[in-house]
């Protein structure tokens, strides 16, 4: 019975407070570096590789892409704004909305 009841309250408690973390990534401002420009089309594979901290994001496209351009032989460090999570990507980083690039 006792096993029962912590069942239950354990399972009330994740229905309460949620499993899923909040998305710490969106519509926020964030020093960067954009590390590299992947072309294959693939899904979650396009784009442009974000390293924030130690977590990388990927963006489909960028508000200036002649700031940074497609080449890209060593870590780019700028300011970037994000928006909202655009792709989810189980494994691999997701896609955010950039709004504003700025070169450090």
């Amino acid at each position: 019975m006792k096993i029962y009841i912590l069942t239950i309250i354990i399972t009330f408690s994740f229905l309460v407070t949620g499993c899923e973390k909040k998305d710490s990534f969106e519509n926020s401002t964030f020093n960067a570096e954009i590390t590299g420009f992947v072309a294959e089309k693939c899904f979650c594979c396009w784009g442009w590789q974000i390293k924030i901290g130690d977590q990388f994001i990927k963006a489909d496209s960028l508000p200036d892409v002649s700031l940074i351009g497609y080449e890209i032989n060593s870590p780019v460090p700028v300011i970037i704004e994000t928006g909202v999570r655009l792709i989810k990507c189980t494994g691999k980083p997701d896609y955010y909305e950039i709004k504003s690039l700025t070169l450090k």
